[in-house]
């Protein structure tokens, strides 16, 4: 899995210079361009084997978002919101020189592509990764428990081990997979401990200020292809909102993966042939 190189370009955030990760896959002259965006806590590594899959077909362009990764930090930490996002993401897709891109957004770039394919934004298609139009307060509080702490690991092995156990509903990954998206959640820090690889400021957003979000109206306003990716136990993307996105909007084809919750891991040979067979057409 080397068909890649990593770059950065910077972005200014406030009165801060910052560097942002990205990792671009395939042909620098492709037509095609999938351009890809991970969930809160995660980073631009949870599309390496997706985009290993299609990068002898397609350009592929993957971010870590500010604070998460290979990007670095902000020092106002209340810039960490979905305007930040989405002038970080306008600036790469710029960079990339691409007329159209494919969005493919997990959970929170899911909702990142929506708001821009809203607005209209040059993407020709638009794939969400368990993220829909609306998510109840209920959900957010559901999921959120993971991420409310922020522990130190003496070894990577135990670290791996905590990721696995607090992110069981991610998947379904093999013993392999499952190695790799644990070494892909750490990094390690200068006394040799690991720790979760984002910003922890990202996670001081209390359970009481959770709410219920809701979409629809921006979903409306969509009128490129939409696939979604559903894990069907998840707490954030509900079966009553998968059947609304299907009828109403864009009418969003649905890929549903079973026994996994939040979220699909994007490795399974069902996600990555049906997710491209979409691209393709």
């Amino acid at each position: 899995m080397n068909n890649f190189v990593d770059k950065t370009f910077e972005v200014v955030a406030g009165f801060q210079t910052i560097k942002i990760a990205y990792r671009e896959w395939g042909p620098q002259d492709s037509s095609k361009v999938v351009f890809c965006v991970h969930g809160r806590s995660r980073n631009m590594k949870d599309f390496d084997v997706f985009a290993n899959a299609i990068s002898d077909r397609c350009r592929v362009i993957t971010i870590d978002l500010p604070g998460r990764g290979a990007s670095d930090w902000l020092n106002n930490k209340s810039l960490y919101n979905y305007k930040l996002y989405e002038l970080v993401c306008a600036h790469a897709i710029a960079r990339s020189g691409a007329e159209k891109v494919i969005w493919f957004g997990t959970s929170m770039g899911g909702v990142v592509g929506m708001h821009l394919a809203s607005k209209g934004a040059p993407f020709s298609k638009l794939i969400l990764n368990d993220i829909g139009p609306y998510v109840s307060a209920k959900g957010w509080r559901q999921n959120n428990p993971s991420f409310e702490k922020y522990p130190q690991f003496k070894t990577e092995e135990e670290g791996i081990a905590y990721i696995r156990e607090t992110r069981h509903t991610f998947g379904p990954f093999t013993e392999a997979g499952w190695q790799k998206f644990g070494r892909d959640s750490l990094r390690q820090l200068d006394d040799d401990n690991w720790t979760h690889h984002y910003d922890p400021a990202l996670l001081k957003v209390p359970n009481k200020h959770l709410q219920d979000s809701d979409m629809w109206n921006i979903w409306n306003n969509i009128t490129i292809p939409v696939l979604t990716v559903w894990g069907k136990e998840s707490v954030l993307l509900t079966d009553s909102t998968v059947n609304r996105m299907s009828r109403t909007g864009p009418k969003s084809e649905i890929l549903p993966v079973a026994g996994v919750g939040h979220c699909p891991g994007l490795t399974t040979p069902l996600e990555i042939s049906t997710i491209a067979e979409f691209i393709d057409r």
